[in-house]
């Protein structure tokens, strides 16, 4: 082995070198993410975020789309060289590869991170939805309202539920949801 890499032209040994070195970091980045470790985990330290981040949270550079350039360019110039090409030939090629990994590993992970849920319900989004009434609404915005069930983000929910105006709604009537009334209550008319 060590014979192999003293034989080795000095271009043939940065490129091998920097492509096992990035081999190894991606390979150790994947296992500590399968040990949840987080997207970065161990590595955050070494984050350099300068892309602006979009909405899963991603910046364009991060250690997974670095060490990614880093893998296709010792690897794309290993096989440029290996392939009789001239250095500069073989760096070209080493760096357009490593730009197609960097982007490709930047557009995987960003819709992996996309898969992410936080389980918050958005009740705002329930504005203008039917709801069917559980306990009867009071009129008049009586104290104590009623409640209603409703499908927010695909999950049946049921919520504290008020009405303006006269007259009572009992449970199993359809309503509609015009505003909210606190964070987790709702302001409803008739249908």
């Amino acid at each position: 082995m060590i014979d192999w890499w003293t034989n080795l032209e000095t271009p043939l040994q940065v490129f091998y070198g920097i492509g096992v070195v990035a081999l190894g970091l991606t390979i150790l980045q994947t296992l500590l993410a399968l040990l949840g470790m987080g997207i970065d985990g161990f590595f955050d330290f070494f984050h350099i975020d300068v892309g602006a981040p979009d909405a899963s949270g991603l910046g364009l550079f991060s250690s997974h789309t670095i060490s990614a350039f880093f893998l296709g360019f010792g690897w794309g110039g290993v096989l440029g060289l290996e392939g009789g090409l001239n250095v500069v030939a073989a760096t070209l090629i080493g760096t357009g590869s490593g730009l197609a990994l960097m982007f490709a590993m930047f557009f995987m992970l960003r819709a992996l991170l996309r898969l992410q849920s936080s389980g918050n319900l958005e009740y705002g989004s329930a504005i203008g939805s039917e709801a069917t009434v559980y306990v009867t609404i009071q009129g008049d915005n009586h104290d104590g309202g009623g409640q209603i069930q409703v499908t927010i983000q695909g999950r049946l929910v049921t919520a504290s539920a008020r009405k303006r105006g006269a007259g009572a709604i009992a449970p199993g009537e359809k309503v509609r949801i015009t505003s909210l009334d606190g964070p987790t209550s709702f302001y409803v008319e008739d249908l």
